[in-house]
């Protein structure tokens, strides 16, 4: 077979064609550190690629939503701790008004019970965001508020006025809202119990509802207006009795706290696990996507040294005559 000279150029311009290709794909996988940049180079990898994206996208926005909702016990937390500190400051208030010699004395230290009384009141409507801290499952308004008469309500309705065989005085919108901490979803009611972390908490079981045997309220604002009233109408004795109720039912902080506690705990196990995931899912993706900066490199500098001697034979292959014309 004749070997002519338009065979040998046709054969030097492929692989002439072929060392720029190679050396510009290397330069490109160097600058975008990618293994590939358009799906068709590899469609396997790249299938594979997008379903980890998915799934760190999914993850990212699950771990958002479980910090959200740490910060939101958080918050609650907080509030609940400056109940507790405005009631020990109460108790010490009404301890001192035991002894009081004088009714300006016992209406000063009422006046200073209604002030704390109104602060409880302002911390148990706190937001967190957009959304009320103990409103139980609604989060349209305010979740305490105060009738005419001086009655506490939670969420419209009486909350001295709860009786467990009375339907009508129930609070319907104090349902638990939990947190679904496998597909990182909001769910109210009992639903999703088994499977997710109640995030929402109820202001009426802090503060307390209803009354007990003797017609005391079990509401913790409800006891300090009581013993307001008391001081201010020189009944001592009487005061010093919802004092005492008082402090039976502080045990309604503690009990919140240690719960809240408990979630908090549970949720930060939960984020701990995601972020876990999500760094092996970062790796899985660097595997599928990412290149080896050191053998490209090296492949670079390859595919660099095979283009300057293609061009350097390149002189010896085509025709000196059009070389010239090239000049």
């Amino acid at each position: 077979m004749r070997i002519t000279e338009n065979m040998m150029t046709a054969m030097y311009n492929r692989n002439l064609q072929r060392n720029v290709a190679n050396l510009a794909s290397s330069n490109l996988k160097l600058t975008s550190q990618r293994q590939y940049n358009h799906v068709s180079e590899d469609p396997a990898a790249a299938a594979k690629a997008f379903t980890v994206r998915d799934q760190i996208a999914r993850s990212e926005e699950h771990i958002n939503t479980v910090k959200n909702a740490v910060g939101e016990l958080d918050t609650a937390d907080s509030n609940i701790a400056t109940i507790n500190s405005i009631l020990e400051t109460v108790f010490e208030k009404a301890t001192r008004a035991g002894g009081a010699s004088s009714q300006d004395s016992l209406d000063a230290i009422a006046e200073e019970l209604g002030g704390l009384k109104e602060e409880i009141l302002q911390t148990m409507n706190a937001r967190y965001g957009d959304k009320f801290l103990f409103s139980g499952s609604a989060n349209g308004e305010a979740p305490f508020t105060v009738d005419a008469d001086g009655n506490l309500l939670f969420n419209g309705k009486a909350v001295d006025a709860y009786d467990p065989d009375d339907p009508a005085t129930h609070f319907n919108e104090n349902k638990p809202v939990y947190l679904d901490i496998g597909f990182g979803t909001y769910a109210s009611g009992t639903n999703t119990a088994g499977t997710g972390i109640r995030i929402s908490t109820s202001g009426v079981d802090v503060l307390g509802y209803g009354t007990d045997d003797q017609g005391l309220p079990n509401n913790l604002y409800s006891l300090i207006g009581k013993m307001e009233g008391q001081l201010k109408d020189g009944d001592k004795s009487g005061a010093m009795d919802t004092l005492t109720q008082l402090k039976k039912k502080q045990s309604n902080i503690s009990i919140a706290t240690s719960e809240i506690g408990t979630r908090e705990k549970l949720l930060d196990r939960t984020k701990d696990r995601l972020e876990s995931g999500l760094v092996n899912l970062k790796e899985t993706q660097k595997n599928l996507e990412a290149v080896s900066v050191e053998t490209e490199a090296v492949n670079n500098k390859s595919y660099e040294t095979a283009w300057m001697v293609t061009l350097q034979l390149g002189s010896s292959i085509i025709p000196p005559s059009i070389f010239d014309f090239m000049k």
